[in-house]
């Protein structure tokens, strides 16, 4: 199936489900979340039994790219959450399949919402986790705010979000956000023998653990993710957001 910016591959029950925006090192625009809801939907329906997500290239996600907002126009990021990005998270978490994320590099923003919707997070150890929200004058979104808290602890998480401070992936092992550091060159192959012991057990019996333990660790998940939209609404058309896009696009055109 051919989209623009993501990609599935289903070979022996394992589907590999990449975003393929290299050159902006994986920032997710709208479309881009579509098409991995909609990889997500053919995980499902292709007969696959395990997936493996991931980056191409040097990065997992930067985040939202915020070079697809109108300079011009007071961004609706509540209509973005609620239309393109919530969907994917709320996918993750309620799919039967097994969902296993590679964080390949850099993983900001809204990427690391989706890594840690992953039941199984593996990382190279050159990856790092990042949260630029506050930074921007925007709040963390795309399930950061129940996840993380809820993974590695409410100092941890308040620290990282509200200084942005870079979490080195040795540093993201001991938090429990990912389940094994490895090195670059492994990670795939690492990845996917996690993805075929996956596949080779029972659908039934991982689709209901899943579910036990969804109850278990989020079932406020749909909750956080609407307080999330209407909070990160509000903040994209405050004049500090306002501020720093309009320092993002000065940046950006003195670069080009």
């Amino acid at each position: 199936m051919a989209w623009e910016d993501v990609r599935l591959d289903i070979a022996g029950g394992i589907a590999r489900i990449t975003v393929t925006r290299p050159d902006k090192l994986n920032a997710m625009r709208d479309q881009t979340a579509d098409e991995l809801l909609a990889a997500i939907q053919g995980a499902e329906a292709g007969g696959a039994r395990a997936v493996l997500l991931t980056g191409e290239g040097r990065a997992f996600g930067a985040g939202y790219d915020l070079a697809t907002l109108d300079p011009a126009a007071v961004p609706d990021l509540a209509r973005v959450l609620q239309d393109h990005f919530n969907p994917v998270v709320r996918a993750m978490r309620s799919s039967p399949l097994p969902i296993v994320a590679a964080v390949n590099g850099a993983c900001a923003g809204a990427s690391v919402g989706l890594a840690l919707a992953a039941d199984i997070v593996i990382a190279a150890r050159s990856a790092f986790f990042y949260e630029p929200f506050v930074g921007i004058a925007l709040v963390p979104d795309a399930g950061n705010t129940l996840f993380l808290p809820r993974i590695a602890g409410r100092i941890r998480a308040s620290a990282a979000m509200l200084l942005g401070d870079r979490i080195t992936a040795d540093q993201a092992e001991r938090w429990g956000l990912v389940w094994k550091v490895v090195e670059t060159d492994a990670l795939l192959p690492e990845a996917e023998a996690i993805c075929a012991r996956l596949a080779d057990r029972a659908p039934s019996a991982i689709a209901w653990t899943k579910q036990l333990i969804a109850r278990a660790s989020e079932p406020d998940l749909d909750p956080m993710l609407d307080m999330e939209r209407d909070l990160q609404g509000a903040a994209g058309r405050s004049p500090a957001m306002r501020a720093a896009v309009d320092a993002f696009f000065a940046a950006r055109g003195a670069k080009a």
